[in-house]
């Protein structure tokens, strides 16, 4: 499965309305790089789906944080796994085909979900309130480095970042209030690199 080269996730409460806005419009090239991760703590089973259902009618490929269960069910594209959570080798044995992604804040997380998972965030790529020091370019490209995974750079991430994560080996980049921006996924997919060939 294709990892995701723009992720944006959805803020942790609140109605979904205004992404909606945001996708409705958004022009084939964009929608094509774009993968939403539903990701709400705390929501019920059926808020769950119903949310699910209203991203997968807007046209952007979705996955799903944490409930592997609930994402098979509702048969989006995969699963987004928290570090302290379900193994992603065992939700790959389970789930063959699933796109899964994993959230790392070091290497050695990077290096020890490589095997499994399709791609994973690395965070914080820049400051963020309650989130400790970011990792800042050069430690970015120094933990990213050699990991034979796609690493999309998460936090403080934007279209004022996100040629600086690019350049220090991001393959992708990861967002949530920067996607309300006018103009933001434009100006992140433009900024995205070239696709790695497939094995």
């Amino acid at each position: 499965m294709t990892p995701p080269r723009l992720l944006w996730i959805t803020p942790p409460q609140g109605p979904l309305d205004a992404m909606l806005r945001v996708l409705a419009p958004l022009p084939s090239p964009i929608r094509d790089e774009l993968t939403v991760l539903l990701r709400r703590p705390g929501a019920s089973t059926r808020a769950l789906l119903s949310e699910l259902g209203a991203l997968r009618r807007a046209g952007v490929r979705v996955l799903l944080h944490r409930r592997v269960d609930l994402a098979l069910a509702a048969g989006v594209a995969g699963v987004h796994l928290p570090e302290r959570g379900i193994d992603p080798a065992d939700v790959r044995q389970l789930w063959p085909e699933a796109c899964i992604g994993v959230s790392r804040h070091d290497r050695a997380g990077l290096l020890a979900a490589a095997p499994a998972a399709n791609y994973a965030t690395l965070s914080p790529f820049g400051s963020v309130e309650g989130k400790g020091p970011p990792l800042g370019a050069d430690r970015f490209r120094a933990e990213r480095a050699g990991v034979p995974l796609a690493v999309l750079a998460l936090g403080g991430v934007g279209p004022r970042t996100a040629a600086e994560a690019i350049a220090a080996g991001a393959d992708g980049l990861a967002f949530i209030r920067a996607g309300f921006e006018p103009g933001a996924l434009t100006a992140m997919a433009r900024r995205l690199p070239s696709p790695k060939p497939r094995p």
